[in-house]
């Protein structure tokens, strides 16, 4: 099995994705979300001036929509991309305002619930596909993450060895890999962590996108076989498990993004905790 691809590719892995895209199906529903975002529409808007910007500022308070980007309606000015998901009833005001104030506009999703369930379609048929064909340019659920772990624990005994520190406050096992030449008992070591934001998915992805390079390039890039000889990198890849499952599975709003809050929803490499 190949858990580890080609090394050092240049595709752009983790460019920002819309965190909703990605949650995956809730069961017993034959619509993700019991259908909420049907006819919703994601909207991309460029203001030309700073007369343009507030009128998209006082329109976006009106509405409350909800915002991809930037991380505040306090940051939209002139030349800000700004990309908006509405619902399905307002999004005829909104369209309807653009329309009048001939404010330059794109729709880039035009049924926010298709294309969610789309995306999960897809999840789905990645999560059919053998271990072999682990894919680093996409998501994991936490699942996938551990079975990863195991599959490189018994696959990379030179390197590699994943055991478990405890458990999680709703019972799940905390994994931790230690990377590193089994030189001695006792080398200098380096920690890293990532997912303690549940929703920064990017996180995770990034702790697994090391892990493959270091293995890969141990053997051709002199600074990696020298770190990974004289170090053991200890990687905890999924630090808050439970925030994570659950974020593959609900959707969550916190204090950023709750009605009371000016702070929109954002992609998910940039929000907080839950």
């Amino acid at each position: 099995m190949n858990f580890l691809g080609n090394p050092r590719s240049h595709t752009a892995a983790f460019l920002p994705v819309c965190w909703l895209l990605l949650n995956i199906l809730k069961p017993g529903h034959c619509h993700s979300y019991d259908n909420r975002y049907a006819g919703d529409k994601v909207i991309r808007l460029i203001p030309k001036s700073e007369e343009e910007a507030l009128a998209l500022k006082n329109i976006y308070h009106q509405l409350k929509v909800d915002l991809w980007q930037p991380s505040s309606i306090s940051y939209v000015s002139e030349g800000t991309i700004t990309d908006v998901h509405i619902s399905q009833n307002a999004s005829r005001t909104l369209l309807a305002f653009l329309q009048e104030t001939h404010i330059y506009y794109k729709v880039l999703i035009e049924d926010l619930q298709k294309a969610v369930e789309n995306e999960n379609s897809l999840q789905t048929q990645r999560n059919r596909r053998s271990l072999s064909e682990y894919n680093y340019e996409v998501y994991h659920s936490l699942e996938d993450i551990q079975s990863w772990l195991h599959h490189l624990n018994q696959t990379q005994p030179g390197l590699v060895r994943v055991f478990s520190i405890g458990r999680s406050y709703e019972g799940r096992p905390l994994f931790i890999m230690q990377l590193g030449r089994k030189s001695r008992a006792y080398k200098r070591a380096v920690w890293i962590d990532c997912g303690i934001h549940a929703r920064e998915w990017i996180g995770p992805a990034f702790c697994q996108w090391f892990v493959r390079e270091a293995i890969l390039t141990y053997k051709t890039d002199p600074a990696m076989k020298k770190m990974l000889n004289h170090l053991y990198f200890y990687i905890m890849p999924v630090f808050n498990v439970d925030g994570y499952h659950f974020s593959w599975t609900h959707v969550v709003y916190t204090w950023r993004n709750s009605p009371q809050s000016n702070m929109m929803p954002l992609p998910n490499e940039q929000l907080t905790c839950i």
